[in-house]
Order: C-alpha cells, then structure tokens, then sequence
C-alpha cells in the first residue's frame, strides 16, 4: 500500500505545472470557477456569528513572556497572527506585519510578541494579501518611520496602496516572480484566497505565498490561504524547504472557513505535499475570526498529527513534531536546522 501512495505521488509530481492566476475584467481569480463568486455576503454572515460567540464565550488567551532577541545567528521569531521578525545571513525579514488591532470589533486577544519600539532595522517586510490582519497602515508606517530604508515586497495591485502613504520602495509580483540579491531571493507564490479592504475592491490585487532564501535557509510562508493543488506544486519547485509556516485557524464553522483558511488537518497534509523539514503552526490565538476557541486549533493540531503518523511517516525518517510558538518566542535557526529533530510539541502557557 505505501508504495501504491508513494506511486501516485510520483506521477503527481512529474507532472506539475506552475499555476497562474486568472485576471479578468479588473480583478484575480486562483480559477475560472471562481469568478463572480459571492464573498462578502458569507464573510459578514460568519463574522456576525464570531462576534455572537465571543459575547457569551469568554476565553483566556496565552500567557506573552517578553524574550530579549538573539545577538547572534539566525532566528524566527513569533510576533503573533502571521507576523514572523526573522533574521536570515544577516537580513532582517518581516511578514504581514500587524502589531494593532484589526479594526474596533476586531481587537487583539494578546499583545504582540516584541513591540515596534523593540524592532531592529527592518531590511525587507513580506505582504500575502491586502486584508487588514495581514496589511496594517499604523503599522506600516511606524516601521517606515523606524526602517526608512526598508523594502516591501507586495502582490500585484497593492503597490498604490503605499504610494497613497507616500511610501515608494515597494516591488510587486504575480505568482512564480522573484527579487534577488545576492545571497537573498523571495519568489511570490500562489494560495487560495481572496483580497479585498473594502466592499468595492474584491479581488482587485493579487495574494499568494512567499519562499524566501537565505542565509543557506530555506523558508516557506504560507500567508493565508485554503488547501489547495498549489501546495504540491510549490513542494515540487522547491524541494528543499527547511521549514513551512503554515496557518492552522481560524477553523470553525468549517462550512466557511474550508474555502479560505486551513485547519490542522489540511495544514499538515500541504505540510507533506511540501515536504518541508519543519512545521511551524500559525494564524492563531490573536484574534477571533471565527467561532473557535483560542486554543481549538492548538487542539486540533496535536490530534490530527497523531492521526497522520503514517502519512508523514512517509516523507520523513524522524517526523519532528509540530512547532508551536507563543508570541515572543523565538527558533534559534541554527540549532534547529543543525540539530536532530525535536521530540514533542513545544510547551506553551495558559
């Protein structure tokens, strides 16, 4: 039986095509049977049903212990949400960086996990998508304020979003574009997802993932997205991921969230289609997108990766289990990457 899967997976592989987003009359589509697809219309329903939720469940959000930064070496630290500060050969990265609130209903469970004031010179910040979790002006612009020579690379169609903050460093993509440096390379990348800041503006810049190279490393960020084709298309690609920050939330009701976001279950099975080292949970804990618990996904993950043993079994030796950061923790890159795998989850406090 496993060699019949591992068959399969072969002739999957063989044959991947890069997959392209679909552009029509203004807007992006991940396929044709996406267009005119009704988004905003189940989006308010599912977030009237969170706000309902969290009137009459109230929930203790993880402990935050403040950690100073490594001086030295390479790390990935968990700022919270999808914001990861990390330093790569000497280069330091920001992704879909929010270190506010989302807006007034959506305010955040814990503070983020180093506060701006507390940034080093940021060289490069990373934008899946323009949705305000993952794109914050005040946020934006305090970097700027502390980074003035900061880089963005962003989506098709979100640069004149900065130009409107008057920031004009900023380099746009479409899935599969690079920006290289020497020693330094980030490819934008598909996902399955949607884009919008307003009621008019649906689908009107792109959104996707991002593999960054660097510093010998190899780092795949997820962003937000559902499970979809695209993940055994980029594992192919990019056959030596060092490590996939995969979102795992929010995921309830499933009914809505399955097209937008992936759960536990379907995070690990892009985890294998990627066939990346390390797991590195993310999209949790910070805000109440959904009518989950804070730690439903946490919970979710521990089950569905005992559930999957066999399958993971399959792509790795020693399965290393799945890494679960607070925000304010940090992996020290060099000792993970460099050491045997880690044996259990890491420990988080509540």
């Amino acid at each position: 039986m496993t060699q019949v899967w591992v068959g399969v997976l072969l002739i999957k592989v063989l044959f991947v095509q890069k997959i392209l987003p679909i552009y029509q009359k203004g807007r992006f589509y991940q396929s044709a049977s996406k267009i005119g697809q009704r988004i905003w219309g189940p989006s308010v329903y599912m977030y009237a049903q969170s706000f309902v939720h969290r009137l009459f469940h109230k929930q203790k959000p993880p402990i935050i212990i403040p950690f100073d930064l490594p001086e030295e070496g390479d790390f990935c630290l968990a700022v919270g949400h999808a914001t990861f500060l990390m330093r790569l050969g000497g280069i330091t990265i920001l992704t879909d960086p929010i270190f506010e609130s989302a807006t007034f209903l959506f305010r955040r469970a814990v503070s983020p996990g180093i506060t701006i004031d507390r940034l080093p010179p940021v060289d490069y910040v990373l934008i899946s998508h323009n949705h305000r979790d993952h794109l914050d002006e005040r946020s934006i612009k305090q970097i700027v304020s502390r980074s003035p020579h900061v880089t963005f690379l962003v989506p098709q169609g979100v640069r004149e979003w900065f130009l409107h903050l008057n920031i004009e460093r900023v380099h746009e993509y479409i899935w599969w574009d690079s920006y290289k440096i020497s020693g330094f390379a980030c490819t934008f990348l598909p996902a399955y997802h949607w884009s919008g800041r307003w009621l008019t503006d649906k689908n009107r810049s792109l959104w996707g993932s991002w593999m960054i190279e660097a510093g010998g490393r190899t780092i795949y960020f997820a962003g937000d997205t559902a499970y979809w084709k695209h993940f055994l298309c980029i594992g192919h690609y990019f056959p030596n991921i060092d490590m996939a920050l995969l979102p795992i939330g929010p995921c309830k009701p499933h009914k809505y969230m399955q097209t937008s976001h992936l759960n536990a279950a379907s995070a690990i099975q892009a985890f294998i289609e990627l066939r990346a080292r390390y797991f590195v949970a993310m999209h949790w804990g910070v805000f109440y997108f959904g009518t989950d618990d804070i730690f439903t996904p946490i919970e979710y993950l521990e089950r569905a990766w005992k559930n999957k043993q066999h399958q993971l079994q399959r792509i790795h030796t020693i399965v290393p289990a799945p890494l679960v950061l607070i925000p304010g923790q940090s992996i020290l890159l060099d000792m993970l990457l460099g050491s045997k795998p880690v044996s259990s989850t890491t420990q988080i406090s509540v």
